[in-house]
């Protein structure tokens, strides 16, 4: 069996438990900038203990871009092991790039697409 990153960040943690159905913790995470190869160990230090004891974590991507093959596999994990105890890794404002990464990851995470740009046409210009 592959020891991966999120593995070896998640040790200390105590062993997770399956959730019960009236007990939730919510945890949001809100990067900035782009997430490259070196900010996997980061997003693994926070994502292991939140994925052994949250109920559901939301990763607004809004101001932050995947820029790794890395950083989506832990992302992944992190869903999957959400997932396998009743909970899950949800990714909003998503762009179609980081959609690709996740996807390609393994697809463990709810992702939300970031809402379209209005265009000159959509925007109320009115005086209130």
């Amino acid at each position: 069996m592959t020891t991966t990153l999120l593995d070896q960040r998640a040790a200390a943690c105590p062993p997770p438990e399956p959730l019960a159905a009236a007990d939730w913790l919510t945890a949001t995470l809100r990067p900035t900038g782009v997430l490259g190869r070196e900010d996997a160990v980061r997003l693994a230090d926070v994502l292991g203990p939140l994925s052994s004891t949250a109920s559901l974590v939301i990763l607004d991507l809004g101001a932050a871009r995947i820029g790794s093959r890395r950083v989506a596999a832990v992302l992944d994990e992190a869903g999957a092991r959400l997932e396998h105890r009743g909970g899950g890794l949800i990714c909003v404002n998503v762009d179609a790039d980081d959609r690709t990464h996740l996807t390609a990851a393994g697809g463990h995470a709810v992702v939300v697409d970031a809402p379209a740009a209005a265009g000159p046409d959509e925007v109320d210009d009115q005086d209130a």
